[in-house]
């Protein structure tokens, strides 16, 4: 990555470590309070205090920066409309501060101590095993997460992730895939540092055994309207969806892990994951993943495959698209000939809340044959991002 990269990259780093640290600390009843002052009614202690602190980090680092959260929208909505090229528009911080925040908020109203803090509970190994029978495993990809992911200039250069159950900071760049477990005393770290000190990820290939595996799938449908969404989408039948669909209710930043080497091997491989009409929130910190993820055996050969679906009626979720035609699409050729994408930023501002904007994408291993197939006969884009 160029230096300035690098430097957005640590502040995120830093963030993320700010907010995790904050919550680590406090008690369980801290983290379960409503946040009647703070973003939506439902909005607890463990949303806001991420959320809040992540905004401020990021804003100390750069106050020019356009920041996109799941509870209040983008920070700077109006310098979306004062570019007339979305390439213009240097960065965009998108962060979804607590991730999975229903379970999470369930798993510490198990706990009758209301005084003791996050950290005393999680880690006990008790705990651990409790929050994977309840909201599945492992929780390297199934716990609570709080994340960061850059697009400068339309493209997407990093994702940071950080895991409050494994207590693990995971990073995507050009440089590779990381994690690193989280030391219990307070520390800020370096992009170098995790590199150093963390283990690579890599993303598997050659898994697949049949065509069992390459049609079992991740995504969600724990709500009215995302089944219909991926009926719809033809991509697979009903019967087809109940059939192979390993988890229902997964969380959404880490759900391209289920897709590396975070997943047990001595586990049925999934074959591809799905965002099945979520918000921008859920998947935009897949995108660096898919850019830059590489198999075990081969550090040239590109993991992934990402595809736009749509169909010809789609369905609509608080009055947006949960499937979108190229017209309506985020995505865009970075020019009339080539079709290389980038992500259109300016259209963000025509929103009033961009963190609401939705699409449904399918992420494949590349020896996914089936998966491949399919979206190509469907006449799925394939969305593979420019590079300078």
């Amino acid at each position: 990555m160029q230096g300035i990269e690098d430097s957005h990259c640590n502040a995120s780093i830093n963030a993320l470590l700010a907010a995790y640290y904050a919550l680590i600390h406090s008690t369980v009843a801290d983290v379960l309070k409503n946040s009647l002052a703070y973003g939506k009614e439902d909005t607890l202690g463990m949303d806001a205090g991420p959320e809040i602190t992540i905004c401020t980090k990021l804003r100390q680092y750069d106050e020019d920066s356009l920041v996109i959260t799941e509870e209040t929208g983008s920070t700077q909505k109006h310098h979306f409309n004062t570019f007339d090229n979305s390439r213009r528009i240097r960065t965009v911080f998108f962060s979804d501060p607590m991730d999975r925040s229903y379970q999470m908020a369930k798993f510490f109203g198990y706990f009758t101590e209301k005084d003791r803090t996050v950290g005393e509970i999680i880690r006990n190994e008790e705990s651990r095993n409790k929050w994977e029978q309840e909201f599945g495993a492992p929780a390297t990809i199934t716990g609570g997460t709080s994340s960061i992911t850059c697009v400068r200039k339309g493209i997407p250069i990093f994702s940071v992730i950080v895991n409050y159950i494994t207590e693990q900071i995971f990073v995507f760049c050009s440089a590779g895939s990381y994690v690193l477990d989280i030391p219990h005393e307070i520390r800020t770290f370096t992009l170098d540092d995790i590199r150093r000190n963390g283990t690579f990820i890599y993303f598997r290939d050659g898994a697949h055994s049949g065509i069992a595996d390459m049609k079992r799938f991740v995504t969600f449908m724990g709500k009215t309207g995302y089944k219909e969404n991926l009926i719809d989408s033809k991509f697979l039948s009903e019967t087809e969806i109940n059939q192979h669909v390993h988890y229902d209710l997964p969380g959404g930043p880490s759900r391209i892990l289920y897709l590396s080497s975070m997943w047990p091997e001595d586990k049925p491989p999934i074959g591809f994951i799905l965002s099945n009409g979520e918000k921008i929130g859920e998947w935009v910190h897949w995108l660096t993943s898919i850019r830059f993820a590489r198999i075990k055996d081969d550090q040239n050969a590109p993991a992934l495959r990402l595809f736009e679906t749509y169909h010809g009626r789609p369905c609509v979720k608080d009055g947006i698209l949960m499937s979108t035609p190229p017209a309506y699409s985020i995505f865009r050729p970075v020019s009339e000939t080539d079709d290389h994408m980038v992500v259109d930023v300016k259209r963000f501002g025509d929103f009033s809340n961009p963190s609401k904007i939705r699409s449904t994408l399918i992420v494949a291993h590349c020896d996914n044959d089936w998966a491949i197939r399919i979206a190509n006969q469907n006449g799925y884009r394939p969305i593979i991002f420019f590079e300078e």
